[in-house]
């Protein structure tokens, strides 16, 4: 994959994605380490601002992860992250990954709207057939933003990670590009 068009940007009605910039550094680290965004990630590790740098110039900078800020509309906030990444060249599939890194942001449709925006932009731009997600079971709401964006449950993998010493159920979603309204 090729990466993203450094001014590129894809809008929605709340919101609009905009790729991530080292300048963003800072603010993601804060989203992606507190702890109501760690307790739903399967990756719990924090991540410290030299990992964050050696992502943006190991995978986003090269294509192996389409990672976008979503920014509302009504006042340029960032609110969060949504990314592709696991590219699957010979399925011609993705996996796709979402925080909110602002509470505030919660409940109002964000997420999915967000969710939304970068399945369109991987159907679309690059021409995936299917793109996949891997929640924790026990995460209800973005269980709900995934179906609300218009996955489908496929799978539940009992026992699945190993989560501070604890085996974790997971549920995957998935979509396939069949001419959706997204």
């Amino acid at each position: 994959m090729e990466p993203v068009a450094k001014d590129y940007r894809i809008s929605g009605n709340q919101v609009y994605l905009r790729p991530i910039t080292a300048a963003d550094t800072d603010m993601v680290l804060g989203w992606r380490n507190s702890d109501n965004v760690r307790e739903n990630f399967i990756y719990r590790k924090p991540i410290t601002k030299q990992e964050h740098l050696d992502w943006l110039h190991n995978k986003v900078e090269i294509g192996l992860v389409h990672q976008f800020v979503v920014c509302s509309l009504a006042d340029d906030k960032p609110q969060g992250c949504v990314y592709l990444q696991h590219f699957e060249e010979e399925n011609n599939k993705a996996e796709s990954g979402i925080f909110l890194g602002d509470s505030i942001a919660r409940g109002k449709g964000i997420g999915t709207e967000a969710v939304r925006l970068i399945v369109r932009y991987g159907f679309e731009q690059l021409g995936l057939h299917k793109i996949i997600a891997r929640v924790l079971a026990y995460n209800e709401p973005s269980l709900r933003l995934h179906i609300r964006a218009g996955y489908e449950r496929e799978a539940y993998f009992r026992e699945d990670v190993r989560i501070n010493g604890n085996y974790e159920d997971v549920v995957l979603f998935g979509i396939i590009h069949r001419n959706r309204e997204l």
